[in-house]
């Protein structure tokens, strides 16, 4: 029978000590610390909920443009670009080949915001 190889354990260097304490009791923190002085009689302030005292809707004439505008489905960035597109400016997508599932479809170019095509 084979023989157990020798592992040198002795060779390697000494695994360091716990830290050591302070005091008679060992260190805690976080939750822990507090359940601790807690105990002892520290206990922290108890803690209230925040209510709000302040009515939380805005007050003025942009306000209650901001909310006219965002009950609508066309706001002051859809106008910009409505106007753009009536000088002539408009913002073209698309002329590229695309894939749909398995087959390659061609993207027709177009402008995103009227749907014009592009004038030869």
């Amino acid at each position: 029978m084979a023989e157990l190889p020798d592992l040198r354990s002795h060779l390697l260097p000494e695994r360091p000590s716990p830290p050591r304490q302070l005091f008679d009791r060992p260190h805690s923190y976080g939750v822990t610390r507090e359940l601790d002085r807690i105990k002892q009689g520290w206990a922290p302030p108890a803690r209230t909920p925040r209510i709000r005292t302040r009515d939380r809707r805005r007050l003025g004439p942009w306000a209650s443009f901001r909310r006219w505008s965002a009950s609508r489905d066309r706001g002051p960035a859809d106008l910009w670009h409505r106007i753009r597109c009536r000088t002539g400016r408009h913002d073209f997508r698309g002329g590229h080949v695309m894939q749909l599932g398995s087959r390659p479809v061609f993207v027709e170019r177009r402008c995103i915001w009227c749907d014009a095509g592009p004038s030869l």
